[in-house]
């Protein structure tokens, strides 16, 4: 019977191409179920969970449009949720390395992002939420001044050590001298 189908697949190759077309629509299937329960979870503001599940329907069908929306929704507003010396750290919301000093990165960044996040562009949940914590970043990353004070306050916070302190070293204890009980010298 594999012969048959050896044989089959040469004389008419839309054979092989139906197997190609249904694992196709099945994996477009699959993604955008697994899209479906990413938009439930962020609804319901489970944002790693959304993230994971955005994830995993993109590396099934990278084509597939809304995964990458969710992914920027979830990343921004993750890190809207850290903080940095009880402010927002405005470096991971936009997503570039902390104390970037490269302004063209910082403005490709945003601008990647405020396309991703636009509401008008992008009618996932949160994604108002998200776009906002974007501006805000931009407004003050773009600014040299608020730029320079903001760097100010994360180098002085970077300067405490929050971390736990080391135990103490035990320190020598001064061994005490042998008290003379018994005399070492001889009597004569």
């Amino acid at each position: 019977m594999c012969a048959f189908l050896r044989r089959e697949r040469k004389l008419n190759p839309a054979m092989e191409d139906a197997g190609a077309t249904t694992s196709a629509a099945a994996n477009m299937a699959e993604a955008e179920r697994l899209l479906g329960i990413a938009e439930k979870l962020l609804h319901n503001r489970d944002l790693t969970g959304s993230r994971e599940f955005a994830v995993l329907a993109q590396e099934t069908e990278p084509l597939l449009e809304g995964s990458d929306q969710i992914l920027a929704i979830s990343d921004v507003l993750i890190a809207g949720d850290r903080r940095v010396n009880n402010q927002f750290d405005w470096y991971s919301i936009i997503g570039v390395e902390r104390r970037s000093d490269n302004p063209d990165l910082i403005k490709k960044s945003y601008r990647r992002l405020a396309l991703l996040l636009h509401p008008d562009k992008n009618k996932f949940p949160l994604s108002d939420a998200a776009f906002k914590l974007v501006a805000d970043a931009w407004a003050v990353l773009s600014d040299p001044l608020k730029k320079s004070r903001y760097d100010a306050e994360l180098t002085l916070f970077s300067r405490v050590d929050l971390g736990p302190k080391p135990p103490p070293q035990p320190q020598p204890q001064p061994q005490p001298s042998p008290s003379p009980i018994f005399s070492t010298t001889s009597c004569r």
